[in-house]
């Protein structure tokens, strides 16, 4: 994992790492030395296993809870980061007992200061020695290609010989392992290839087995004393209670609504494998005797069996956790209602080098000028491996050069592409690189919350299928899911571009001519593509084609069931707003734009299929919204189609062999997660001009 990224997020939150555990570590040594005396431990070990008990039951381990984060899909979210750095936190005052509790055992004062010596020693060894050989490795490991296994192979065996040096030098064996980890860089290709090889190996075989020896331990027969048990018990959960408390009173000091830290603090109260090693570990050392150790086992199970289901359904949408207010809060961010004359801004995802040339075609089509620059926040999707923390990163490379080019040197490639063609563009166009390093399942988190804090009214990802050489594919079903991912939770526009054979900017001339053609049928979806295109057909070398659809009133009209009062109004003011900016669309010919607009008769979306393969040219791009107020949304039809879900039925149609034989590129919008509850625009159009109109036969 990337050890300082996650302390300097560490200092920001560290009064919940910090405040919280000691209430509930306070709060269960008073009452564990009020209730828990056994008989048959050594007096001298009471006290010390009293404070060990509650330093175990109170502490948050990193581990624990990125795993949890992980299987709760929080992991990307605000709340989860906090609660890994509050968790590192708690990790750091763990370690800092261990040290503290090994130096002041010792009766000599000169074996104190020789385990301390010791331990220094070893911290100095392996951030001055290992780290730099872990990095010669990287080094050595040619872009691309992966880590040679005799590497892999000594690193795994060290993992070992560290376990040894650390329980040799009294600061148990998992203080070894647990450095070694932490002194190995971050993502690929040395951190995901370790992951890789033993991921499976260690949660499929060690994992298992150590849960079985667990229970093999834990003998609910000895639990005879009753009264011991549930008073146990109720300590346990009054200090789980109290840390939970805690968590709520620190977050009003972040500013976090009181929901969200009481989830923070179900997500501190989570337990898990560290315990239960820390566990066995005072069992061997006979702190613990065989009913205590049951009893403990039993809590743990307990707690975390109630607390897991409590996060899910506190924090089922994923809101922001903090009490921040903006403009644009309770109002969806569309193209439509995006000021024409100030600063464009456009979030674009790439997963790879093969991506960047079409999304830079298509913001150069996008027009920018002085009244409207564009503003582009370009995030390089990279998924979650070889660490258990997700990052947002802004780039800068004066200060991330050496970060990127040994971490993620793909990065590198992506973002100066990027920056060549912002110094290359016909007009002015900012790029801002990120990287986004997360779990495909919850990479849609981060980027959303950007977009939040950046107001930005459209999101541009690559479709699953583009460059699919280049994807494996598990990873090509992964980048779907998470397609849909951001389908269903895009707090403004989304754009899926379908450029399967990089058509799209083909030519490195950057005043190359577009032909455009938006079909339209009605509704918020195919109104952000055709706001798109009316910001396109301002550029001089840009032809906007625009196909309406209508449908025969008689035909719509047939129904079998009336429609509600409500459903007819909003059905009105749908078409008040298509109309609108279809007769803005009409305008631009007149100011001096190659825009034109053919109107088509249909019956039914069968027909509407027809007209459109009839409508075959020589597009450049395509564009088309996902969902439509008609025709072509029955799941009777989409059930056949193999990315009806994604791109809708006639996106899907429009990109594959049936149109231009699959060769366009395809940009599908969508406005927003749901259906949008559109508010009147104040620049509806309002000219009436004469327009050709044809019927198209079947």
């Amino acid at each position: 994992m990337d050890v300082l990224m996650t302390l300097k997020a560490a200092k920001s939150t560290w009064r919940l790492g910090v405040v919280p555990f000691l209430a509930s570590f306070t709060a269960m040594f008073i009452l564990l030395s009020m209730h828990y005396n056994p008989y048959n431990i050594p007096p001298e070990n009471i006290k010390l296993a009293r404070v060990s008990i509650s330093i175990l039951m109170a502490i948050s381990n990193f581990p624990v809870v990125s795993d949890a984060m992980i299987e709760l899909n929080l992991i990307a979210t605000e709340l989860g980061q906090m609660a890994l750095s509050s968790a590192m936190i708690n990790d750091h005052i763990l370690w800092l007992f261990l040290v503290f509790h090994r130096f002041a055992s010792e009766k000599i004062l000169k074996d104190s200061f020789i385990f301390l010596a010791n331990w220094m020693l070893f911290l100095f060894f392996s951030v001055f020695v290992l780290r730099p050989a872990m990095n010669l490795i990287i080094r050595r490991t040619p872009v691309g290609k992966p880590v040679s296994e005799v590497y892999v192979v000594l690193i795994l065996v060290g993992v070992l010989v560290m376990s040894g040096v650390g329980d040799a030098i009294g600061v148990t064996f998992l203080m070894g392992p647990l450095m070694f980890g932490l002194i190995i860089p971050s993502g690929p290709p040395l951190g995901s290839t370790l992951v890789e090889k033993s991921e499976v190996l260690v949660m499929e075989f060690f994992l298992p087995f150590f849960f079985v020896y667990i229970g093999f331990h834990t003998d609910l027969t000895a639990l005879k004393d009753w009264h011991l048990f549930f008073t146990l018990q109720s300590v346990f959960i009054v200090g789980d209670v109290i840390k939970l408390l805690a968590c709520v009173l620190v977050s009003f000091t972040y500013n976090i609504r009181p929901k969200h830290g009481t989830v923070l603090g179900l997500a501190m109260n989570i337990k898990g494998i560290t315990q239960l090693i820390g566990f066995a570990i005072l069992r061997k050392m006979k702190m613990l005797d065989d009913e205590t150790f049951s009893q403990l086992v039993c809590c743990v199970v307990f707690i975390t069996a109630i607390v897991t289901p409590l996060i899910n359904y506190l924090y089922k949408h994923r809101p922001r956790a903090h009490q921040t207010a903006t403009f644009y809060e309770g109002q969806m961010r569309t193209i439509q209602n995006a000021s024409r004359n100030s600063e464009f801004r456009i979030i674009c995802c790439v997963h790879n080098e093969g991506n960047v040339r079409g999304v830079t075609s298509l913001l150069e089509a996008l027009n920018p000028v002085l009244e409207s620059p564009i503003c582009v926040y370009a995030i390089h999707l990279i998924e979650l491996l070889g660490k258990s923390s997700p990052i947002l990163l802004p780039i800068n490379f004066r200060h991330n050069r050496r970060f990127l080019s040994v971490n993620y040197p793909n990065t590198n490639h992506i973002m100066r592409a990027f920056g060549n063609y912002s110094f290359n563009s016909t007009g002015p166009v900012t790029v801002l690189p990120y990287v986004n390093v997360a779990p495909y399942k919850s990479m849609h988190d981060a980027v959303f919350n950007l977009a939040e804090d950046k107001m930005v009214p459209l999101v541009i990802v690559p479709f699953h299928e583009n460059d699919n050489t280049d994807h494996v594919s598990y990873v090509a079903s992964s980048v779907r899911k998470m397609n849909s991912s951001f389908q269903a939770h895009v707090p403004c526009t989304l754009g899926i571009l379908v450029d399967r054979y990089s058509r799209l900017g083909a030519t490195k001339n950057p005043n190359v001519f577009f032909n455009v053609g938006v079909f339209f049928l009605g509704g918020p979806d195919d109104r952000e593509a055709l706001a798109l295109g009316i910001r396109m057909s301002e550029r001089v070398n840009t032809r906007v084609a625009l196909f309406r659809f209508i449908m025969n009133e008689k035909e719509s009209g047939e129904s079998l069931f009336e429609p509600s009062r409500e459903q007819c109004e909003e059905k009105e003011d749908d078409l008040m707003l298509d109309e609108g900016l279809v007769d803005e669309f009409k305008n631009m010919k007149y100011r001096d734009c190659y825009a034109s607009c053919y109107e088509i008769m249909v019956n039914d979306g069968i027909e509407v299929l027809d007209a459109v393969r009839r409508l075959e040219g020589d597009y450049d791009l395509v564009m088309v919204g996902r969902r439509h107020t008609i025709g072509l949304n029955g799941e009777d039809m989409a059930s056949f189609i193999e990315n009806a879900g994604v791109l809708g039925i006639l996106g899907d149609m429009l990109s594959s062999t049936d149109f231009c034989i699959g060769v366009v590129p395809v940009l599908v919008t969508q406005c927003g997660g749901m259906i949008l509850n559109s508010t009147k625009l104040d620049r509806l159009g309002s000219a009436n001009a004469s327009q050709r109109s044809f019927n198209i036969t079947v």
